[in-house]
């Protein structure tokens, strides 16, 4: 698992306004927690959950389908969330980001955060 990667993610029940539901997740912990987790007790995976109702604006980034991501998709990059370990499906990457992608995902996060 590594920073900038995609895999479905179980996000739970839908609880009020917060994404729920099996869906992709972008990987966007830093690759040193990444290598380390199995090291630590709390297994925390810091994500940004997609969606394929597109909407664009300001805090979302439309990734093509491709590889194994079979839909166009938006990052919703204002639903940062942590996720246990054992919500990810590592077995299967659905695809992984491309340096410009990434770099945009990071450029509208630190904007939503106010970084």
């Amino acid at each position: 698992m590594r920073r900038g990667e995609i895999y479905l993610a179980n996000f739970g029940k839908k609880y009020n306004s917060e994404f729920g539901k099996v869906r992709p997740a972008l990987i966007i912990q830093n690759d040193v927690a990444n290598r380390n987790i199995d090291k630590v007790a709390f297994k925390g995976v810091t994500v940004i959950p997609m969606t394929t109702m597109l909407s664009g604006g300001d805090l979302r980034v439309l990734i093509s389908s491709r590889e194994n991501l079979e839909k166009e998709s938006e990052i919703c990059i204002n639903e940062l969330c942590t996720l246990d370990m054992s919500r990810l499906v590592l077995e299967k990457k659905l695809t992984v980001l491309s340096e410009s992608e990434l770099n945009e995902v990071e450029k509208k996060l630190g904007q939503h955060l106010g970084i």
